[in-house]
């Protein structure tokens, strides 16, 4: 895991990481060939793939415990010693335009994208993180040698390990191996303004048998102890079939097939969005209906629905540490974000600890009109506006 990701690029760079990151699987000079790298990994049954986020890129691997050095090796060898081939580059720079066009013909992405642009305009979180088509195709390679000059380096690695393993065995392995990395870390920081004062509103219009909409909100941070309240008041809101807008929304009134929230949390900043895809004649009702079940957080939730809350957050991270890769991950991405470690206990602990008042206090500092932004995808109608929106 680096400690990089879209937001820690320079304007001309933007998609950086993402390109560096499929870039490390074409090739390294231990295994010249994509297809070097790919057959070891399932010559041996395992499995091999990476991710590109805004704060963080990650490698890795699963394979069986008798595999486990091979797996080691082969991700220090992607990420410290691949070739950046120029015929490798131009190739998948086609690939990632592609990518691109492909996110932006989806109107449930494009509609992701656009709210992200509003809650952070001109700033690094507003940007997709594969970048324009613009930016990616003025990378060079060049400058991929530099940002991973800059950014990957050992300040800024995290290596976790779960499964049935030696720690002191693992340690030395890795200690031997992070000597190919520059030390210390790239001391970036990244602009995260979340002042809104008044309600925004972007529109996509295309041709389409759906409008698809996502109303937001600025959130938490990451490390911002009010986290906890805002994912259950996520829960209670949209986060499941028994939430309030999947029964409200889509059993009760019939106005969406998908409908659910979600939360984002970041360093220093966060959001809590919903997102419908609705009828092009029922999109002005069901936004207004979002609205409604968004002020009625601001009451109380009952004891009995905040209780299954709980339980769900919970049993949903108890079932999800049942897996190697995500035990992995949970704790490998709160050690490189956060800088410390929750064990599932404690966050259970800390899920139970919040009330019914923290839920409905943190629902009035967020939940309010001027705060608000509305992305819309589709054949948007003119009337469409935030001014229908009264909370």
């Amino acid at each position: 895991m680096v400690g990089t990701g879209s937001c820690f690029e320079r304007d001309n760079e933007a998609g950086i990481s993402h390109f560096i990151e499929h870039l490390l699987f074409k090739g390294t000079a231990k295994r010249p060939t994509s297809m070097d790298i790919s057959a070891e990994i399932e010559g041996i049954g395992g499995m091999l793939n990476a991710s590109t986020s805004r704060e963080e890129t990650i490698y890795w691997a699963k394979v069986t415990r008798a595999h486990m050095s091979t797996a080691i090796d082969v991700l220090f060898d992607m990420t410290s010693d691949s070739l950046f081939d120029s015929r490798e580059i131009e190739k998948e720079r086609q690939v990632i335009i592609e990518e691109i066009n492909m996110s932006l013909d989806i109107p449930q992405q494009r509609a992701v994208m656009l709210i992200d642009s509003l809650l952070w305009p001109e700033q690094p979180l507003g940007i997709d993180i594969a970048g324009t088509k613009e930016s990616v195709s003025g990378i060079s390679r060049d400058d991929m040698l530099s940002y991973m000059t800059r950014h990957y380096r050992t300040g800024e690695m995290v290596v976790c390990i779960a499964g049935n393993v030696d720690h002191g065995a693992v340690c030395d392995e890795l200690r031997a191996r992070s000597d190919s990395f520059d030390p210390g870390d790239a001391g970036v920081r990244y602009k995260s303004d979340d002042i809104q004062k008044e309600a925004r509103l972007g529109i996509d219009r295309r041709d389409g048998e759906q409008e698809h909409v996502c109303v937001a909100f600025h959130g938490v941070s990451r490390t911002d102890e009010r986290r906890f309240a805002v994912d259950l008041l996520n829960v209670v809101l949209g986060g499941g079939m028994s939430s309030r807008l999947f029964t409200e929304i889509r059993e009760k009134r019939g106005l969406a097939y998908d409908i659910h929230s979600y939360t984002e949390h970041y360093k220093n900043v966060g959001a809590l969005v919903v997102y419908a895809g609705v009828d092009t004649a029922k999109t002005g009702e069901c936004v207004r209906a979002v609205v409604e079940e968004l002020s009625r957080m601001r009451e109380p939730v009952p004891d009995a629905e905040l209780s299954r809350a709980k339980e769900l957050m919970k049993g949903r991270l108890e079932l999800r540490l049942e897996d190697t890769q995500n035990t992995s991950l949970w704790h490998g991405v709160q050690q490189l974000l956060n800088g410390e470690i929750l064990a599932p206990e404690e966050v259970a602990s800390r899920i139970d600890a919040v009330t019914v008042d923290d839920i409905a206090s943190v629902a009035r500092e967020l939940l309010s009109v001027d705060k608000l932004s509305l992305a819309a995808v589709g054949p948007v109608e003119e009337s469409l506006s935030v001014d229908l929106l009264r909370m």
